[in-house]
């Protein structure tokens, strides 16, 4: 079997989501707003269950160069509608028919995982939809199980 088997036609279903949205933000700055992100749910006391889940969409070049994405950083919760004036709430969001890799290996790999879904999409000639949504099942310094959904343009 290979160490990442890709399936297709699977179903991200989230409920009870509180979306914090990024957007043009610099890859440098990325890993600074998820952990205020994180801490703030902290402070806030969210009853979160379930990883953490993030959108990634919309690659950008600023007029300086820059290059800049748009994230959104998504939490499942049981008081997410406490939230609904600081985050987007949603009861339900789901992506279908994406195609679907797990990951768990170090770390270091982890862009092993992003390779293989886009070489499936090149061999089945499918069209993406340039949304990747990555689910951190478990992280530690030599382990990470990640979940990766990315949705088929359908035309």
């Amino acid at each position: 079997m290979a160490k990442l088997e890709v399936l297709e036609n699977k179903k991200l279903v989230l409920k009870n989501v509180l979306v914090h949205e990024l957007r043009d933000i610099s890859l440098d700055s990325l890993e600074d707003e998820i952990n205020r992100f994180i801490n703030k749910l902290d402070v806030l006391k969210v009853q979160g269950f379930g990883p953490l889940i993030t959108k990634n969409f919309g690659t950008n070049i600023s007029d300086e160069g820059y290059l800049t994405t748009n994230y959104d950083l998504m939490i499942q919760a049981h008081d997410y509608t406490q939230y609904k004036n600081i985050y987007k709430t949603y009861d339900k969001l789901t992506a279908e028919h994406c195609v679907y890799v797990r990951f768990s290996d170090h770390p270091q790999y982890s862009n092993f995982a992003h390779d293989k879904i886009n070489l499936h999409f090149y061999e089945k000639e499918l069209i993406s939809s340039d949304v990747t949504y990555s689910i951190i099942v478990e992280e530690k310094e030599e382990l990470l199980i990640m979940d990766l959904f990315v949705p088929v343009k359908t035309l």
